[in-house]
């Protein structure tokens, strides 16, 4: 195939899978809605979980204060075991149920047809035929993205030099990112060690003063 004839062909495998990708994104952008719904309020959720515990075991199992409201010697008022398990373990319900009716069910439910519309997506049959004669690692929009750019800017002259370009491009990358972690992995190492060498001192310091 001479160049147009190669762009040609990848512009219809863009064309093929765009769908595809668009559905994937919308998958993508749903899974973290649906994430970020269920740690909503999460602070405030151990809080209250807390408070209710501690209500309900000290107040109510072991000291068995059946009290809800109560009058101290001084005559502040005072929330008693039974009342503090009340108190909290509502404000602990309704806030579970609000976020789980206002937040969390809306987003699960995108994030299923999301994942319907994505499945559709790939059975659709013009993109299973368009798999058949393309090689299966860049079978998706963003890698077809690169092949065409690379073969219309001159960067390759053929697939088979756009597919080498692609993985030299991808293994870069990847390369790229094992360093960024392997840095990130020095420098908490560093922050520990610092931490370890300031409680050792600490620890001599302390143990010098005892005697």
């Amino acid at each position: 195939m001479n160049k147009q004839e190669i762009l040609n062909y990848l512009a219809e495998k863009k064309r093929i899978t765009a769908p595809v990708a668009i559905a994937e994104d919308n998958a993508n952008k749903a899974e973290r809605n649906y994430e970020k719904a269920t740690k909503k309020w999460k602070a405030g959720i151990i809080v209250l979980g807390v408070c209710f515990a501690f209500w309900f075991v000290w107040g109510l199992l072991i000291v068995h204060d059946t009290n809800l409201f109560y009058l101290d010697h001084n005559g502040s008022p005072q929330i008693g075991g039974l009342g503090g398990s009340l108190l909290f373990g509502a404000l602990l319900a309704i806030l579970l149920y609000m976020k789980q009716n206002r937040y969390v069910k809306p987003a699960d439910h995108k994030l299923a047809e999301a994942l319907s519309a994505l499945e559709q997506a790939k059975s659709n049959p013009a993109y299973q035929n368009g798999a058949k004669d393309f090689p299966a690692k860049f079978y998706n929009y963003y890698d077809i993205y690169h092949l065409w750019n690379f073969i219309n800017e001159g960067r390759a002259d053929s697939l088979k030099e756009a597919y080498n370009l692609l993985e030299t491009h991808q293994f870069q990358q990847d390369q790229m990112a094992i360093q960024e972690e392997i840095r990130r992995l020095q420098q908490d190492t560093a922050t520990a060690s610092t931490v370890t060498a300031a409680a050792s001192v600490v620890t001599a310091v302390n143990s010098f003063r005892k005697k």
